[in-house]
């Protein structure tokens, strides 16, 4: 198609640099991208929403594509040059798939489409790049009040509960640099399917447990739900992705939890302490 050759990368005030940072994983795109297609078709027969309700809600679909921000916006989306064309051909192919046994049929017809697109970014041997913090990064919300963390596995192909003492002095920078940019700041959150995990779950004060929320548990629009199916060295989950059809529900849902910062602060000064 014509139009896969404008969808390479989007001008610098539109980039989304968190899409950009997973669409270099070729084996992680190649099949994240067939599964969210196959369970949008899914989520569409059960519940009866339209085609492109069901795609917006795996909205990750279309960031991995553009690397546009404006993708998640059904009336900004229609600004990205060949993304609307790309868009109807995959609903297209959605509409007429009738049943299960015709969704491998689906998927490759769309990853027919895609994959020129898809390919431009894929990188040999590449890992998540460090962030300021490693793995961590932040932003600030709601009057300068609250403070959210995000992270990447910037220890690929290792774990950062390995590495687990720098693992927690980085987040420590990270909420230090921020209080002291942002003084205002009374609340710390998280936005992640890791916040199901025990393992990250330690990491936090007791109230983060106490206080947290699903976001979505079917679908989602970033990596906070389908970063899960990437395995630690930027592969593809596939058991999770069973279960995923299986169930129709993500392995760990994409949750909210948050604390204090006076909790978080003094928790993680706490554990620091105690690990080697």
């Amino acid at each position: 198609m014509q139009e896969n050759k404008i969808l390479r990368y989007p001008p610098k005030e539109f980039a989304d640099s968190i899409s950009g940072m997973y669409a270099p994983f070729e084996k992680y795109v190649a099949n994240v991208v067939p599964l969210m297609l196959e369970h949008a078709w899914t989520m569409k027969m059960e519940k009866g929403t339209t085609t492109l309700e069901a795609l917006m809600n795996c909205a990750w679909i279309g960031r991995l594509i553009t690397l546009d921000t404006r993708v998640i916006d059904v009336v900004k989306q229609t600004e990205i040059p060949g993304w609307i064309p790309l868009q109807h051909q995959l609903i297209k192919r959605l509409d007429q798939c009738s049943g299960e046994e015709q969704l491998p049929g689906m998927t490759h017809d769309c990853m027919h489409l895609l994959y020129p697109v898809l390919k431009e970014r894929f990188q040999d041997n590449y890992h998540f790049p460090s962030k300021e913090f490693h793995c961590w990064w932040y932003t600030i919300h709601d009057d300068n009040t609250h403070l959210a963390l995000h992270l990447v596995n910037a220890y690929q192909p290792g774990s950062p509960f390995d590495q687990l003492h720098h693992f927690l002095t980085t987040m420590l920078k990270a909420v230090e640099q921020a209080v002291k940019t942002y003084p205002a700041i009374r609340v710390v959150s998280c936005g992640s399917w890791l916040n199901g995990l025990a393992k990250f779950q330690y990491i936090w004060p007791d109230s983060f447990r106490e206080h947290v929320r699903i976001l979505n548990a079917t679908g989602g629009f970033g990596p906070g739900a389908w970063g899960q199916y990437m395995t630690m060295d930027g592969g593809f989950n596939e058991a999770k992705a069973a279960q995923l059809r299986q169930t129709g529900i993500h392995p760990y849902p994409l949750t909210e939890a948050r604390s204090t910062v006076e909790e978080v602060r003094a928790h993680l000064h706490k554990i620091i302490a105690l690990t080697p």
